[in-house]
Formats: structure tokens, C-alpha cells, sequence
């Protein structure tokens, strides 16, 4: 089977957040079992673009950085309070109330990168979330203690042997 990395456009964490993200990636798995997350992968998925052959195409990591140079938006502040499933493969930490600017920012992003033919996985929402756990055993849906959170960049990505390969930084217009 040929090799692939995962492509994708997430939001990163600060230390601090990652931190209180990690906490609550351990407390998950004494509860839900399953295989946790590592620390260092903790991020939250703003829009993936596919499981690509590797090496990725130049022009495929040229066409997404040249997109997310097309984006503007402003930096904002989002919470990160529940601890959810996809099925029953995929346990998860997002918001119960999403912000309106990162829904603005993953449509702006989705749109430059379906403007400059970038190979983009459709999903039939934008769920924000950060993988917690893989194949989670007991996996029970609940309110988590609140975690603020400011967004003020966005990352592209590409998965590396375990790891991840930062392929571009861009910043949020703060607001002040």
C-alpha cells in the first residue's frame, strides 16, 4: 500500500491551552479507555484536505498555502467545554457553542482553497474539534470544565511519521 500523509489547516494551541487540553485527554482515557492523543498532536481541525500520496505535490502544498494568503479575518476567543464522540472510533473535545468567527474563518479558508482547486475532503458540516482519543471503549458525551482559548493564527499540516510538519503560519488580524 502506497504511503499518504494527512493534509490539513488546524488551529494550534498555546502552551497553556495545550496543556489544559492534555489534562483532559488524560482524564477521557481513565474514564473512556481507547488510545489517547499525544500532547505534541493536540490541535483543532479548521479544514482537512484528504489523505494525500506522499510525497505530497508541490503544487498541492503551493495551491494551500496561496489560499490561506487569501484569507482575512480577525483573531477571537473560543471555549472549549465539551467532551463528545464521532461513532463510536473517535472521542473529542470542542465547543457546545460555537463562535461565529471560526465558522467565518474555516468557510473563508474552504472557499479560497475550492477557488485556487485544492483537493479538499467534503464534509456536510464543520464540526471544531480536537481528537482526544482512538476506538474509546466507554465513550459518554459530557460537559467538560471550560477551557478559554484566543485564536489569533492558523497552521497548515501534514502528518510525519507520528508527528506533524508545520508547512505554514498564518496570523489573525487582533483586534487592538
Amino acid at each position: 500500500m502506497p504511503a499518504t500523509r494527512n493534509l490539513f489547516f488546524a488551529i494550534a494551541p498555546p502552551p497553556p491551552v495545550r496543556a489544559g487540553l492534555a489534562r483532559e485527554v488524560e482524564r477521557l482515557h481513565a474514564a473512556w479507555g481507547g488510545r489517547p492523543t499525544a500532547t505534541a498532536k493536540l490541535h483543532m481541525t479548521l479544514v482537512f484536505l484528504d489523505a494525500l500520496p506522499a510525497p505530497l505535490e508541490a503544487a498541492v502544498v503551493t495551491g494551500a498555502r496561496t489560499a490561506a494568503d487569501d484569507v482575512r479575518a480577525a483573531a477571537f476567543d473560543l471555549v472549549v467545554d465539551r467532551a463528545d464522540r464521532f461513532g463510536r472510533r473517535i472521542g473529542w473535545l470542542g465547543c457546545s457553542q460555537m463562535p461565529d468567527a471560526l465558522q467565518r474563518l474555516h468557510d473563508t479558508l474552504a472557499a479560497a482553497l475550492v477557488q485556487r482547486g485544492v483537493p479538499m475532503r467534503q464534509e456536510p458540516r464543520y464540526v471544531p474539534h480536537v481528537t482526544a482519543l482512538r476506538d474509546p471503549k466507554r465513550p459518554e458525551p459530557q460537559a467538560i470544565a471550560p477551557l478559554a482559548w484566543h485564536v489569533d493564527g492558523f497552521t497548515l499540516m501534514a502528518s510525519a511519521e507520528g508527528a506533524y510538519e508545520v508547512l505554514g503560519r498564518w496570523p489573525l488580524e487582533s483586534d487592538g
